[in-house]
């Protein structure tokens, strides 16, 4: 096995150890040490493969929402392989978003502690905005299928995000039958596109 290889499968390791220290007590009281004991390594080592326990964050943030856009992307090259992809597409990855993502019970509950971090961290913030631009641009680029004015398809691609993140917070406080996650996105689309025109 090579360097890079190893390399690779020991930081993962580590993200993973910081995921799993996170469920059980907050970001703040996690130590080196504990990230450490979790990931089965001497805690020296983790200075080999990082800055800091910031450092580890961070990464883990870039992690996680690489891993999303991956799965998101596979799906959306299956879905949209011809031009001007049909609605059902589109709600199809809509579904998806809020089944995978925003219910995902243990990163909604790690998310919103990293949201709060971010509001007194500015490299938390700027790594946060960086990917939810990413996300931005790509819910774009569906929307535009069915929204031909640039400026409300940003508006709206900016609003479905914003909702899914909501249901991800709302997740923790409600059981996911509770929420109305089978919502008519076209309806919804249709909605705020005629709401953002007035």
């Amino acid at each position: 096995m090579s360097k890079k290889v190893i390399r690779n499968e020991r930081r993962l390791q580590i993200l993973e150890a910081l995921h799993q220290c996170m469920l059980e007590k907050p970001f703040y009281q996690t130590s080196i040490k504990d990230i450490a004991a979790k990931a089965n390594v001497n805690h020296g080592l983790l200075h080999y493969y990082f800055e800091n326990k910031e450092d580890i964050l961070i990464q883990y943030i870039e992690h996680t929402f690489d891993q999303y856009f991956i799965m998101f992307e596979k799906r959306f090259e299956t879905r949209f392989k011809e031009p001007g992809a049909n609605i059902k597409s589109f709600e199809e990855q809509c579904r998806w978003m809020i089944h995978e993502i925003s219910f995902n019970k243990e990163f909604s509950r790690i998310f919103t502690e990293i949201w709060a971090l971010a509001l007194y961290n500015h490299k938390i913030m700027d790594k946060m905005r960086k990917h939810y631009q990413r996300w931005h641009d790509r819910i774009f680029l569906l929307v535009k299928n069915f929204v031909k004015d640039d400026t409300t398809a940003r508006r709206l691609s900016l609003t479905l995000i914003a909702f899914s993140e909501g249901m991800s917070l709302f997740s923790i406080f409600f059981k996911k039958e509770d929420l109305c996650t089978d919502m008519d996105f076209k309806g919804l689309l249709n909605s705020l596109a005629t709401r953002t025109k007035q």
